[in-house]
């Protein structure tokens, strides 16, 4: 008679989540069934835990419930109740598998999971045209450079992880540094200026967040710090603002090649300041946007090119989301932002190997995506899914104990 340990089960579920979400463009809805039924693995075998999850992390669950009730004011309430639905599970799946699982077992599994997929990508010959530059971009096994160059993204930060996690050994340090030069490379071969910039901002700022934590100063002194510093990241982005809106700006992005209007996301976003004036406090819904038929969808489809149907955003998160869910749905995310940031203050993170390091370098990248993509609340998604878990992670001290579970076979 074979015993099957809890431990076994964990890891093979695990492995089945991630690959399930990083394969989902590829095998649709088979991948998707992978993700869901380990995902309900997950919940029965740590049923005892879960209820008191989802209260204690309740403000993560208030996109994804809004989601499914805005399926009643939604022009298509069944494509809008389904997606609330699958964003609710993906993030309760999400949350219960980060609470459970070491770190160390989840850090490593989904770096062997990355390196897969970063393999299949950079092999790839699937490129696309960008219909206002012309410019050829990798996609890989994903539908678009912007997935791509996210992915890619995350792979860099889960071998930075593996390499600085001190309780690895010699070898997975090595796996580590290799997933870093896989995934960079991917990187660059998506030619996503945007993506490449934001991966090289998180890793400055979260090793100078560490020193900086590792500083020893008086606590009134730390405090007056803080205040500078947030001080001058609100110059930075004024600055930034102003900047985009001068010549100088068009004239650097045309001597690197590129569309000074970030490849049209300033029409985009016009469209969508649009949207929001006519339905300010709701929103047209949950992935209510674009639909085939929807006339502020085909205009921005004809414009960028793309054939009617395919999949899109607006291109900022906050201008999405309130599209979607109007005010109250961007102010949700503006608190859920304030809690994340709120949760990085009260932490000490002292290294990038460990769990608030990773979840650290994860909020800085979902975060200053926020201006010029649109990520976050995407079922079955890792995006949606690493931003959750790093929210678990800045928030709990020790994974969750299950039932004892040993299957005889």
């Amino acid at each position: 008679m074979l015993k099957i340990s809890k431990q076994k089960v964990v890891n093979i579920l695990l492995l089945v989540s991630f690959m399930g979400i990083l394969f989902n463009i590829l095998f649709g809805t088979i991948a998707a069934l992978s993700f869901l039924i380990s995902g309900v693995l997950f919940c029965l075998m740590y049923e005892n835990k879960l209820l008191d999850l989802l209260v204690k992390n309740k403000l993560l669950l208030a996109i994804p419930l809004l989601a499914i009730v805005s399926s009643i004011w939604s022009d298509i309430p069944l494509l809008t109740l389904r997606g609330g639905i699958q964003l609710l599970l993906t993030t309760v799946f999400a949350m219960i598998i980060a609470a459970v699982v070491r770190f160390d077992l989840f850090i490593k599994i989904t770096g062997i999971c990355f390196f897969i997929t970063m393999f299949l990508c950079l092999i790839s010959d699937r490129y696309v045209v960008n219909g206002l530059t012309g410019e050829y971009n990798l996609i890989g096994i994903f539908d678009s450079k912007n997935f791509l160059s996210m992915n890619a993204a995350f792979s860099v930060f889960v071998g930075v992880a593996i390499y600085l996690n001190h309780n690895f050994t010699q070898k997975d340090k090595i796996f580590g540094l290799t997933l870093v030069i896989l995934s960079l490379s991917v990187l660059l071969k998506t030619k996503s200026l945007g993506s490449i910039v934001t991966t090289a901002l998180v890793l400055i700022v979260a090793l100078f967040y560490i020193f900086y934590q590792k500083i020893k100063l008086p606590k009134l002194i730390r405090s007056q710090f803080n205040w500078l510093i947030v001080l001058s990241f609100l110059m930075l982005v004024f600055g930034l603002i102003v900047i985009g809106n001068t010549s100088t700006f068009d004239n650097v992005m045309y001597d690197l090649g590129k569309d000074p209007t970030l490849t049209g996301r300033t029409f985009i976003w016009s469209r969508g300041l649009e949207s929001i004036t006519e339905n300010p406090i709701f929103g047209l819904g949950f992935q209510s946007a674009f639909y085939v038929g929807n006339p502020l969808a085909e205009e921005i489809w004809e414009f960028a090119h793309v054939p009617s149907g395919a999949g899109f955003n607006f291109h900022n998160m906050y201008i999405d989301i309130t599209v979607e869910m109007g005010l109250l749905g961007g102010f949700i995310f503006i608190l859920l932002l304030g809690k994340f940031i709120r949760l990085l203050a009260n932490k000490k993170i002292l290294e990038l190997g460990s769990k608030e390091g990773f979840a650290l370098m994860v909020f800085l990248y979902m975060f200053l995506q926020t201006f010029l993509e649109a990520g976050w609340f995407s079922q079955f998604t890792i995006s949606h899914f690493l931003i959750c878990a790093a929210w678990v992670y800045l928030k709990q001290t020790t994974e969750l104990k299950s039932i004892k579970l040993r299957w005889n076979v």
